[in-house]
Formats: C-alpha cells, structure tokens, sequence
C-alpha cells in the first residue's frame, strides 16, 4: 500500500480524533524517511540484479535473438557478421566503461536522498557490468573464431 494513502487515512483519524495525533506524528515525521527508503535502495538493489543477471544469460545464450538472417547467410558470412557484431558490443560496453567511470568520479560521493550511502555504491554495477559484459562477448567471439573441436 502507498504510503501517502496511509499517512492521508491516519491525518483524517487525527483531525476527528485529537488524542491519535501524537501517533500520526510519530509515523508522519518519525517512520517517514524508513518508509521512503523502503522503496529507494530496493529500487537501487534491483538494478545490480538486473546486470548481473543480464551477465548471466549473456553467457549462457538466454538472451532473445533473433538469427534467422545469420542462419540463412553462408557459413563463413554468418561467422563474419557474429564477429562484427561482438565487436560492436565490446566496442559499445568499452564506452560504458568509460563513461560509468566518469559518471562515478563526478556523483558518486552524492549521498542517496534518504540514507547516508553514496550513490557510488550503487552506480558501481555499471563499470562492473561493462568488464563482465566484454569478458562474456570475447568467450563468445573466441568460440566463433576458433570453434572447440569436435563442433
């Protein structure tokens, strides 16, 4: 439940019933900035989720694609464009890198509205997703260009 609809119930509570207003206080001023970050670093954590678990399928081929036009190309053009565009991804990860870095060194000392941590903490998973993200794109290139044997 929002917690807007509730502190708006207890006010109404609060104005009919003058004894209940030192309780609405206590959760209005005293509670409020827990109920907030209730919802702030949770929203925070699941980002780190998100990439890490990006970084998983990655490497395990679970994300969509869709390799209808590879499949129909010839063999040694389909292994040209699967090279190509890793090499686009490792080229576009390189600029998160970069850029997650600079974004780090800028705000990264900024503390979260509401608790004392810096936003840093949570904007680490960019550079750390950008390293893990290339790491996953060159096994798969390296498998491309010099396939296991046997395959």
């Amino acid at each position: 439940m929002n917690r807007y609809v509730v502190l708006d119930f207890m006010r109404g509570i609060a104005r009919d019933y003058p004894s209940f207003d030192p309780v609405y206080r206590f959760f209005r001023d005293g509670l409020g900035s827990w109920s907030v970050m209730a919802d702030e670093v949770p929203g925070y954590l699941l980002v780190w989720i998100a990439f890490l678990g990006a970084y998983l399928m990655l490497r395990r081929d679970g994300h969509i694609s869709f390799e209808t036009l590879v499949d129909a190309l010839p063999r040694l053009a389909g292994k040209a464009v699967r090279v190509f565009n890793g090499l686009l991804l490792i080229g576009f990860f390189a600029i998160l890198l970069v850029q997650s870095v600079r974004m780090i060194r800028v705000s990264g000392r900024t503390e979260i509205e509401t608790a004392e941590i810096a936003q840093g903490w949570f904007m680490a998973i960019l550079p750390l997703a950008a390293i893990l993200f290339m790491l996953a794109v060159s096994i798969r290139l390296a498998g491309i260009i010099r396939p296991p044997r046997g395959s």
